[in-house]
Protein backbone atom coordinates (compact mmCIF):
# COMPACT_ATOMS: atom_id res chain seq x y z
CA UNK A 1 0.00 0.00 0.00
CA UNK A 2 1.45 3.36 -0.81
CA UNK A 3 1.83 6.36 1.44
CA UNK A 4 0.96 9.90 0.63
CA UNK A 5 2.77 12.33 1.38
CA UNK A 6 2.79 13.77 5.43
CA UNK A 7 0.26 16.78 5.60
CA UNK A 8 2.38 19.96 6.94
CA UNK A 9 2.40 20.71 10.31
CA UNK A 10 0.85 16.97 11.60
CA UNK A 11 1.65 15.81 15.19
CA UNK A 12 3.87 13.39 13.47
CA UNK A 13 5.92 16.10 12.05
CA UNK A 14 9.01 16.55 14.57
CA UNK A 15 9.62 19.60 13.66
CA UNK A 16 6.35 20.57 15.50
CA UNK A 17 6.05 17.91 18.12
CA UNK A 18 6.61 19.29 21.57
CA UNK A 19 6.51 23.05 20.76
CA UNK A 20 4.24 25.82 21.55
CA UNK A 21 3.10 28.86 20.31
CA UNK A 22 5.40 31.98 21.64
CA UNK A 23 5.63 35.68 21.33
CA UNK A 24 3.39 38.87 21.78
CA UNK A 25 0.10 38.75 22.80
CA UNK A 26 0.33 34.96 23.72
CA UNK A 27 2.08 32.01 25.30
CA UNK A 28 4.08 32.03 28.00
CA UNK A 29 6.45 34.94 27.59
CA UNK A 30 3.64 37.55 27.35
CA UNK A 31 2.07 36.06 30.55
CA UNK A 32 5.44 36.14 32.28
CA UNK A 33 5.28 39.90 31.29
CA UNK A 34 1.94 40.45 32.05
CA UNK A 35 2.33 39.05 35.46
CA UNK A 36 5.76 41.51 35.89
CA UNK A 37 3.46 44.33 34.53
CA UNK A 38 0.91 43.75 37.55
CA UNK A 39 3.57 42.96 40.63
CA UNK A 40 5.32 46.82 39.97
CA UNK A 41 1.83 47.80 39.75
CA UNK A 42 1.00 46.10 42.75
CA UNK A 43 4.32 47.61 44.44
CA UNK A 44 4.39 50.82 43.28
CA UNK A 45 0.81 51.49 44.35
CA UNK A 46 1.80 49.94 48.07
CA UNK A 47 4.59 52.26 47.94
CA UNK A 48 3.00 55.36 47.45
CA UNK A 49 0.25 54.39 50.00
CA UNK A 50 2.78 53.76 52.90
CA UNK A 51 4.60 56.87 51.92
CA UNK A 52 1.28 58.63 52.41
CA UNK A 53 -0.20 57.47 55.54
CA UNK A 54 3.49 57.62 57.19
CA UNK A 55 3.13 61.36 56.15
CA UNK A 56 -0.05 61.96 57.41
CA UNK A 57 -0.27 60.50 60.26
CA UNK A 58 3.61 62.35 61.33
CA UNK A 59 1.40 65.63 60.37
CA UNK A 60 -1.52 64.87 62.30
CA UNK A 61 0.54 64.40 65.13
CA UNK A 62 2.32 67.47 64.60
CA UNK A 63 -0.46 69.15 64.08
CA UNK A 64 -1.79 68.13 67.38
CA UNK A 65 1.32 68.98 69.48
CA UNK A 66 1.25 72.26 67.95
CA UNK A 67 -2.45 72.68 68.92
CA UNK A 68 -1.56 71.21 72.65
CA UNK A 69 1.11 73.89 72.73
CA UNK A 70 -1.07 76.94 71.42
CA UNK A 71 -3.32 76.10 74.16
CA UNK A 72 -1.15 76.02 76.71
CA UNK A 73 0.08 79.31 75.66
CA UNK A 74 -3.25 80.96 75.48
CA UNK A 75 -3.37 79.87 79.28
CA UNK A 76 -0.44 81.38 80.00
CA UNK A 77 -1.22 84.41 78.38
CA UNK A 78 -4.68 84.22 80.55
CA UNK A 79 -2.67 83.46 83.69
CA UNK A 80 -0.12 86.78 82.91
CA UNK A 81 -3.56 89.04 83.07
CA UNK A 82 -4.58 87.19 86.63
CA UNK A 83 -1.29 87.40 87.80
CA UNK A 84 -1.18 91.56 87.10
CA UNK A 85 -4.91 91.74 88.16
CA UNK A 86 -3.93 90.26 91.90
CA UNK A 87 -0.77 92.41 92.00
CA UNK A 88 -3.03 95.42 91.54
CA UNK A 89 -5.19 94.04 94.32
CA UNK A 90 -1.99 93.25 96.75
CA UNK A 91 -0.21 96.74 95.95
CA UNK A 92 -2.13 98.93 94.84
CA UNK A 93 -5.37 98.00 97.19
CA UNK A 94 -7.77 97.35 94.21
CA UNK A 95 -11.16 96.60 95.31
CA UNK A 96 -11.39 93.83 92.63
CA UNK A 97 -10.59 92.54 89.36
CA UNK A 98 -11.78 89.72 86.57
CA UNK A 99 -9.86 87.92 84.41
CA UNK A 100 -11.01 85.41 81.58
CA UNK A 101 -9.82 81.66 80.46
CA UNK A 102 -10.74 79.71 77.97
CA UNK A 103 -10.72 76.25 78.98
CA UNK A 104 -10.09 74.12 75.95
CA UNK A 105 -11.05 70.99 77.76
CA UNK A 106 -8.74 72.02 80.75
CA UNK A 107 -9.96 72.04 84.44
CA UNK A 108 -9.74 75.28 86.60
CA UNK A 109 -9.53 74.63 90.43
CA UNK A 110 -9.75 76.39 93.53
CA UNK A 111 -7.70 74.35 96.29
CA UNK A 112 -5.23 74.04 99.22
CA UNK A 113 -2.35 72.64 98.83
CA UNK A 114 0.04 74.98 100.29
CA UNK A 115 1.62 76.03 103.57
CA UNK A 116 4.21 79.05 104.16
CA UNK A 117 5.67 78.76 107.09
CA UNK A 118 7.82 81.74 108.65
CA UNK A 119 10.47 80.17 111.57
CA UNK A 120 13.71 81.05 113.39
CA UNK A 121 16.03 79.58 115.21
CA UNK A 122 17.89 80.59 118.49
CA UNK A 123 19.61 79.47 121.75
CA UNK A 124 16.93 77.62 122.46
CA UNK A 125 15.94 75.85 118.84
CA UNK A 126 13.88 76.16 116.27
CA UNK A 127 10.39 77.92 116.69
CA UNK A 128 7.52 78.48 114.10
CA UNK A 129 6.77 82.76 113.55
CA UNK A 130 3.47 82.23 111.47
CA UNK A 131 2.60 79.31 109.85
CA UNK A 132 0.00 80.21 106.66
CA UNK A 133 -2.30 77.72 104.53
CA UNK A 134 -2.83 79.13 101.01
CA UNK A 135 -4.97 77.65 98.25
CA UNK A 136 -3.70 77.74 94.62
CA UNK A 137 -5.66 78.75 91.63
CA UNK A 138 -4.41 75.79 88.99
CA UNK A 139 -5.60 75.06 85.30
CA UNK A 140 -4.50 71.39 84.25
CA UNK A 141 -5.05 69.30 80.85
CA UNK A 142 -3.38 66.34 81.20
CA UNK A 143 0.13 66.41 82.25
CA UNK A 144 0.28 70.27 81.92
CA UNK A 145 -0.68 72.29 84.94
CA UNK A 146 -0.46 76.25 85.11
CA UNK A 147 -1.23 77.36 88.42
CA UNK A 148 -1.30 81.27 90.65
CA UNK A 149 0.24 79.70 94.40
CA UNK A 150 1.08 82.24 96.91
CA UNK A 151 1.99 85.35 94.46
CA UNK A 152 3.73 83.22 91.95
CA UNK A 153 2.74 81.95 88.78
CA UNK A 154 3.94 78.55 88.20
CA UNK A 155 3.80 76.28 85.24
CA UNK A 156 4.56 71.93 85.68
CA UNK A 157 4.66 69.47 83.18
CA UNK A 158 4.10 66.14 84.75
CA UNK A 159 6.48 66.24 88.16
CA UNK A 160 8.89 69.03 87.18
CA UNK A 161 7.73 72.20 88.01
CA UNK A 162 9.65 75.89 87.12
CA UNK A 163 8.01 79.46 88.10
CA UNK A 164 7.55 81.49 85.28
CA UNK A 165 6.42 85.16 87.73
CA UNK A 166 8.26 85.00 90.50
CA UNK A 167 5.86 86.62 94.27
CA UNK A 168 6.85 90.03 94.74
CA UNK A 169 9.38 89.43 97.77
CA UNK A 170 11.37 92.41 98.55
CA UNK A 171 14.80 92.13 100.57
CA UNK A 172 17.43 94.76 101.08
CA UNK A 173 19.03 96.59 103.73
CA UNK A 174 18.10 94.24 106.37
CA UNK A 175 14.45 94.17 106.10
CA UNK A 176 12.73 91.85 103.95
CA UNK A 177 8.97 92.51 103.08
CA UNK A 178 7.31 88.75 102.01
CA UNK A 179 3.32 89.37 100.63
CA UNK A 180 1.66 85.72 100.45
CA UNK A 181 -1.78 86.33 98.24
CA UNK A 182 -3.92 83.94 100.14
CA UNK A 183 -7.12 82.91 97.51
CA UNK A 184 -10.50 82.25 99.11
CA UNK A 185 -13.40 80.76 97.51
CA UNK A 186 -16.15 82.95 97.03
CA UNK A 187 -19.08 80.54 96.76
CA UNK A 188 -19.50 76.79 96.63
CA UNK A 189 -18.19 76.08 93.34
CA UNK A 190 -14.33 75.74 93.68
CA UNK A 191 -13.66 73.54 90.12
CA UNK A 192 -14.59 73.59 86.81
CA UNK A 193 -14.10 71.84 83.59
CA UNK A 194 -15.11 71.19 79.61
CA UNK A 195 -15.42 73.96 77.25
CA UNK A 196 -16.03 77.11 76.70
CA UNK A 197 -14.64 80.43 78.97
CA UNK A 198 -14.74 81.04 82.64
CA UNK A 199 -14.60 84.62 83.90
CA UNK A 200 -12.34 84.37 87.66
CA UNK A 201 -13.61 87.07 89.32
CA UNK A 202 -10.95 88.17 92.60
CA UNK A 203 -12.19 90.81 95.01
CA UNK A 204 -9.82 92.22 98.04
CA UNK A 205 -11.05 90.01 101.61
CA UNK A 206 -8.94 91.07 104.52
CA UNK A 207 -5.38 91.94 105.01
CA UNK A 208 -2.51 91.49 108.26
CA UNK A 209 0.85 92.43 108.58
CA UNK A 210 3.40 90.78 111.49
CA UNK A 211 6.95 92.21 112.17
CA UNK A 212 9.55 90.07 113.39
CA UNK A 213 11.55 89.93 115.84
CA UNK A 214 8.49 90.30 117.30
CA UNK A 215 9.87 91.47 120.77
CA UNK A 216 8.52 88.82 122.38
CA UNK A 217 10.83 85.74 121.45
CA UNK A 218 14.64 85.67 122.36
CA UNK A 219 16.71 87.51 119.18
CA UNK A 220 16.34 84.45 116.83
CA UNK A 221 19.95 83.94 115.14
CA UNK A 222 18.42 83.16 112.17
CA UNK A 223 15.20 83.57 110.42
CA UNK A 224 14.05 81.28 107.35
CA UNK A 225 11.22 80.74 104.84
CA UNK A 226 9.61 77.31 104.25
CA UNK A 227 7.20 75.83 101.51
CA UNK A 228 5.50 73.03 101.46
CA UNK A 229 4.07 72.27 97.88
CA UNK A 230 4.03 69.99 95.14
CA UNK A 231 5.59 72.68 92.96
CA UNK A 232 8.60 72.56 95.50
CA UNK A 233 11.20 72.58 92.57
CA UNK A 234 9.87 76.03 91.65
CA UNK A 235 10.08 77.59 94.52
CA UNK A 236 13.81 75.80 94.94
CA UNK A 237 14.97 77.30 91.42
CA UNK A 238 13.34 80.81 92.34
CA UNK A 239 15.44 81.00 96.55
CA UNK A 240 18.49 79.88 94.55
CA UNK A 241 18.22 82.64 91.83
CA UNK A 242 17.21 85.47 94.44
CA UNK A 243 20.19 86.86 96.07
CA UNK A 244 16.80 87.76 99.62
CA UNK A 245 17.86 84.22 100.11
CA UNK A 246 20.42 81.73 101.03
CA UNK A 247 21.46 78.06 102.51
CA UNK A 248 18.62 76.51 99.92
CA UNK A 249 17.61 72.87 101.31
CA UNK A 250 14.78 70.35 100.33
CA UNK A 251 14.16 68.20 103.43
CA UNK A 252 11.17 66.35 101.40
CA UNK A 253 10.34 65.99 97.83
CA UNK A 254 7.14 68.44 98.63
CA UNK A 255 9.12 70.75 100.81
CA UNK A 256 11.71 73.67 100.32
CA UNK A 257 13.44 75.83 103.21
CA UNK A 258 15.44 79.28 102.44
CA UNK A 259 17.28 81.38 104.89
CA UNK A 260 16.82 85.27 104.71
CA UNK A 261 19.68 86.98 104.16
CA UNK A 262 17.75 90.03 105.41
CA UNK A 263 16.39 89.48 108.39
CA UNK A 264 16.92 92.33 111.01
CA UNK A 265 13.10 93.38 110.17
CA UNK A 266 11.04 90.92 108.56
CA UNK A 267 7.67 91.80 107.99
CA UNK A 268 5.14 89.01 106.68
CA UNK A 269 2.16 90.40 104.63
CA UNK A 270 -0.79 87.94 104.45
CA UNK A 271 -3.65 89.37 101.75
CA UNK A 272 -6.89 87.93 101.23
CA UNK A 273 -8.48 87.62 97.92
CA UNK A 274 -12.24 86.09 97.49
CA UNK A 275 -12.10 83.94 94.17
CA UNK A 276 -15.25 82.77 92.13
CA UNK A 277 -15.48 80.67 88.69
CA UNK A 278 -18.34 82.48 86.57
CA UNK A 279 -19.52 80.75 83.35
Amino acid sequence: MSVGPRERGSRDDPRVAGTERTGPGGGIGGDERAVSDVVGYVLVFTLVTATIGTVFGIGMVGLENRQDAERVANVERAFDVLDDNLRDIQRYEDPSRATEIRLSGGTLSLSETTTVTLEYTNASGDFEYERVNVSTIAYTDDDTTVVYEGGAQIRADGSESTMRSPPRFVADDGRTVLPIVRPLAAGDSTSTGGDGTVQITTERGGSRTLQYPDGVAPDPTEIRIRIESPYADAWEGYFKDSDAFTDVARPTEDEVVARLNHDDRVFLRVIGVDVGFNR
